[in-house]
């Protein structure tokens, strides 16, 4: 059911002036991370010049709800720029910090705050909920169902973080290759575990239109947040 995109690959988070977030390569514990942002998500003064660092934005970090932040000053690996690129997708001009990982981490929390020339200080904080990313690879993985647990049915099974509930299949039908209108699928919860305490979902194959190619994301919710896997913004597909 799981082909994932960029596993092994160091991990990015891009904050892009259209209000998207998105995770690309394997955000895993111990690893690096790379962090892209966009000021003009920011109300930006007037006199702003892209990088400059009289008007810093600094991203706070954290790896646990209680745990302790880092605060990490962004910087224009390209220098101070009048003219900046703005692309939807966070590929253009970018302010960009890195760091690494803690081996005990438990998610990724990051927010940001601007220090414009009359000293105000404005937050990008979801609202004050702050974004966090989860090690979506450990949180969910593709789990084999014995011939026993299938039964007649065919069904597709998932070990999910012990805590997640809601799980579901957010798909696409593709028609001669463009993606049509949203829907979702409930996977059901078996009330059994893996071997390391993930909980056993499955989703019927009757649950997705048989005999069409769908894409696919993976939803949960988990703390009060819900979690989507997109699979590094490259959907999962089933043909």
């Amino acid at each position: 059911m799981l082909s994932r995109h960029g596993l092994g690959k160091p991990a990015a988070l891009y904050f892009t002036h259209t209000w998207n977030q998105r995770l690309e390569g394997d955000l895993t514990p111990g690893g690096k991370l790379s962090i892209y942002y966009d000021p003009h998500r920011m109300p930006l003064a007037r006199d702003y010049l892209f990088g400059a660092p009289a008007q810093p934005i600094t991203a706070h970090v954290k790896f646990s709800e209680q745990g302790p932040v880092q605060d990490k000053v962004l910087w224009s690996p390209a220098g101070i720029l009048r003219h900046v690129d703005k692309d939807p997708l966070g590929y253009g001009s970018m302010l960009f910090q890195e760091l690494v990982i803690p081996p005990d981490a438990e998610e990724v929390i990051v927010w940001f705050d601007y220090r414009s020339s009359d000293g105000q200080v404005h937050y990008d904080s979801d609202y004050g909920r702050n974004y966090a990313f989860r090690f979506l690879t450990r949180d969910v993985r593709p789990h084999e169902l014995s011939s026993a647990a299938n039964g007649s049915a065919r069904q597709q099974g998932l070990a999910v973080h012990p805590r997640a509930t809601q799980v579901r299949v957010r798909y696409r039908l593709l028609d001669k290759g463009v993606p049509g209108q949203l829907q979702e699928a409930p996977l059901k919860d078996t009330g059994k575990s893996d071997p390391e305490g993930h909980r056993i979902w499955v989703l019927p194959d009757a649950a997705l239109p048989v005999g069409k190619p769908v894409v696919f994301d993976l939803a949960y919710q988990l703390n009060g947040r819900t979690y989507l896997d997109d699979n590094s913004g490259k959907h999962f597909m089933r043909k």
